[in-house]
This record gives C-alpha cells, sequence and structure tokens, in this order.
C-alpha cells in the first residue's frame, strides 16, 4: 500500500481527524474505526498493554482496508519504534519529547539512510512480502512515514521550537493532560497557562511548517482548537465515547417506568 493520505491533507493545510485505541485490540476494530468515517486511527502502547502480536494483527488489519494505522510507542528509544515500523503502521507518536536531540535522535530511529540510522528488512509486513528496490523502497517509506511528536512537559515546550525545527518532524502531537500536569495545574485543562502553552505551540509549529496536533476528549474541545488552528487531531478514545454514549443513553432508558435505577447504583 503506498502512499499516505493523512500526510498528503496535512500537506493540503487541512485538519485530519482520528481517534485513539488502547483497550479494544480486536483486529475487527480497525473495519469500525473506518466505518464510522475517522481518518486514522492511533493505538496507544504507552499507557496500555497491547504486546507485538496484538500489534502485528492490528496493523494487517489496518493495511488490508487501508487504514491509516499510527502507533504511539512506549519511549523513543530502544528497538520498538523501527520494529512497530516493520510490523507495517504508518507512523508513530512519541511521547515526552524534550529536547531537540531526542528528536533527531528519533529521526534517527525511524527513517531510512539518508535521513536516518534505521536498517532495512525485507518480505516483511512493512512492504508486504515482497521486496522492492531497496533505493526507491526506502526513499518512499521515509517520505510516507508520519513521525508526531508529543510535547507535554515545561521542557519540552521550553525547547519547542528547537525540536519543531528538526528535519522529519511532520506534526507535534499535544498531551494536555500531561502539560497541566508538568505546570502543576493537573487536570485543569481550561486554566489560561495551559491554554496559553498549548497555543504558543501552535505557533512554533506553524512557523517550523510542522502540523500542529493535539489529544482532544469531547466535542467542544476539539471545535475549540480546530478554531486555533489544530490539523492532526485525534478526538477522544473508545472507552471514553462508549461510557459517554451510554451514559446519555441510559439515562434516557431509564427514566421510563418499568426500568429501575440500575443493580450497580
Amino acid at each position: 500500500m503506498a502512499g499516505n493520505p493523512v500526510k498528503d491533507a496535512l500537506a493540503r493545510d487541512e485538519a485530519v481527524v482520528g481517534t485513539m485505541l488502547g483497550e479494544w485490540t480486536s483486529p475487527g476494530v480497525c473495519r469500525v474505526v473506518r466505518k464510522a468515517g475517522y481518518d486514522f486511527v492511533i493505538f496507544d502502547t504507552e499507557h496500555q498493554y497491547a504486546g507485538v502480536e496484538t500489534i502485528t494483527w492490528l496493523m494487517r488489519a489496518a493495511r488490508d482496508i487501508g487504514l491509516q494505522a499510527y502507533i504511539r510507542a512506549p519511549a523513543s528509544r530502544g528497538q520498538w519504534p523501527a520494529r512497530y515500523l516493520d510490523l507495517g503502521c504508518d507512523g508513530l507518536i512519541f511521547p515526552h519529547v524534550e529536547s531537540p536531540q531526542q528528536a533527531q535522535a528519533i529521526v534517527d530511529s525511524v527513517k531510512f539512510p539518508p535521513m536516518g540510522k534505521r536498517g532495512l528488512g525485507t518480505n516483511i509486513a512493512h512492504d508486504d512480502y515482497e521486496a522492492e528496490p531497496a533505493a526507491e523502497f526506502t526513499a518512499r517509506r521515509n517520505e510516507e512515514t508520519l513521525v508526531a511528536v508529543q510535547i507535554e512537559t515545561v521542557a519540552g515546550y521550553e525547547n519547542r521550537d528547537a525540536i519543531l525545527a528538526v528535519e522529519g518532524i511532520d506534526a507535534v502531537f499535544i498531551g494536555p493532560n500531561d502539560l497541566s500536569l508538568s505546570l502543576g495545574l493537573p487536570g485543569e485543562l481550561d486554566h489560561p497557562q495551559v491554554v496559553g502553552c498549548i497555543e504558543d505551540i501552535f505557533v512554533s509549529s506553524i512557523r517550523a511548517g510542522v502540523a500542529p496536533g493535539m489529544h482532544c476528549f469531547d466535542v467542544e474541545m476539539a471545535l475549540k482548537y480546530l478554531d486555533a488552528g489544530c490539523k492532526f487531531l485525534c478526538f477522544a478514545s473508545e472507552v471514553a465515547l462508549f461510557v459517554r454514549s451510554s451514559r446519555e443513553a441510559l439515562t434516557v432508558i431509564r427514566g421510563h417506568e418499568s426500568v429501575g435505577e440500575g443493580v450497580y447504583k
């Protein structure tokens, strides 16, 4: 599968909307995400438990239906980022990036030479089990692979311009919970200082030619940051969407005279 329609849309200055999955890891969820209308899915391995075998099934399912599938890696070092790419993911989101040196190390690990230092394996998932000429394949994968860095700490915020100047970074992905925590304002996502830092990161990313990204937890938050310039938007998660929609529906259903308050009230 060639091309990255998400990167193509970002290059046209269009916003894209995906969601994040962590608990629901049946390969069928890839079709559910596609049918729901999302542009991409992020599978979280930073805070969630999916192992390499599970990720293998998910990436194969995503590739077979043309769904852009990204992985939030558990760390920026070691073998995992390149291994996920070998398994067929279309890009990676790296948490807690705090320096340009760290950002450069990330690019080095996931880009083939001459852009980086990633090693080449062939006849595996990322080339759909049929080796292509190495020069053509590595150049194409360097172009197609999406690399997003999470700026979500005070140190990352202070170094944002240097981080975003690193060649090979496609998007910044703000983690608002960790950013508020690092600022000493845990959970205060509407605090002026938190909002101001997010807006500063957006300005820096636009200036650097990097897509501003954000994890938004509800429609109001999504619209707010789309208006502020967000282009790489991750909306909620499967757990949040299920719980929220179920509570809204159950409030109405339990209003019926024949339904009780619930056995777990």
